[in-house]
């Protein structure tokens, strides 16, 4: 196995009380080692101080993030997992060790894979997955995983358009290549194929997040010509702006995320100054002569992003 460095942030300085290990992970045998109880655990479990990952594992709850703390859990959760098992890691939870970026993933299992080509099996809370050969297995901070690639098509294999798309556009991000995209879906899948050569054909690292990517997965669907993707705009002021979404730098689409208005706020700005300084941007894109189209999470779940988009390219002789 390759080694393939290290996926998981500092988890920072431990809790007096309860001492992690280096993946910022409690373990029932230390606390019982230094004279903590099981009573105070529980009470500890009850008052939320900390979350339980699986038997004997839990984390304290000071270290979730601010934002996408299920995807956090969930990370932490197939760690101590695996900490039990010695079977690696695949599919979703190879992916969050991985950090890619997955469309409605199911946190509710761990996927582990085996070499032989029997033994699988489906568990209320466990799925092991056989046929994995070992030559796709790398290991991040101590924990054997499917690499990127093999992880990108297994997801993408089991999934939609949609899913597989995100799943594919965030392995290019993460420093994937096609050509190694394509080899690892080659090589090994039957089941979901036509999916995932559709994800292939339309995969694009500069695709942002899942919400972009599921955005670009309806316009697909639908037949919608397929945009160009973070093209950059001169502003008048000369400043630069790089779009979600563009049609013949006449039409442009942006997806207004969670993200937009609260992870990734510059320091020291609120959500207010986040909205202001967005306005300000659109009409400086619109004094170029663009159109603009925006559309947020509900409207990809409510199926209203495509008709909008349809009309907008319809005004614009674009369709």
């Amino acid at each position: 196995m390759d080694n393939a460095g290290d996926g998981f942030d500092d988890p920072g300085s431990n809790l007096a009380m309860w001492p992690t290990d280096e993946h910022g992970i409690i373990q029932r045998s230390t606390l019982l080692d230094i004279g903590v109880t099981d009573a105070e655990v529980k009470r500890a479990l009850r008052s939320g101080e900390i979350i339980a990952l699986d038997r004997g594992f839990y984390l304290p709850a000071a270290q979730l993030p601010t934002y996408d703390i299920d995807d956090a859990v969930y990370r932490y959760k197939v760690v101590a997992a695996a900490s039990r098992q010695s079977m690696p890691l695949t599919h979703e939870s190879a992916a969050a060790v991985h950090g890619l970026a997955t469309l409605k993933p199911d946190r509710s299992v761990v996927h582990f894979g085996t070499n032989r080509s029997s033994g699988g099996r489906r568990m209320h809370s466990r799925h092991i997955h056989t046929g994995v050969p070992d030559d796709v297995l790398v290991v991040v901070s101590g924990i054997a995983v499917t690499s990127i690639a093999r992880t990108a098509a297994d997801v993408a294999a089991c999934a939609d358009l949609a899913r597989a798309l995100a799943v594919m556009d965030s392995a290019l991000r993460l420093g994937a290549t096609l050509e190694e995209l394509r080899a690892e879906a080659a090589r090994h899948r039957i089941r979901g194929a036509a999916v995932v050569d559709a994800a292939l054909r339309y995969a694009d690292g500069r695709s942002a997040n899942p919400g972009e990517s599921w955005g670009r997965a309806q316009m697909i669907e639908a037949g919608l010509p397929v945009p160009d993707l973070q093209s950059e705009f001169e502003l008048a002021d000369g400043s630069s702006a790089f779009t979600d979404y563009d049609w013949a730098r006449r039409l442009i689409a942006e997806f207004d995320g969670v993200r937009k208005y609260g992870r990734d706020l510059r320091p020291g700005q609120s959500v207010e100054d986040a909205v202001v300084r967005e306005k300000v941007r659109e009409d400086r894109l619109r004094d170029l002569g663009c159109d603009v189209v925006r559309f947020i999470w509900a409207d990809l779940e409510n199926r209203l992003m495509v008709p909008r988009v349809t009309q907008k390219l319809r005004r614009h002789g674009l369709l």
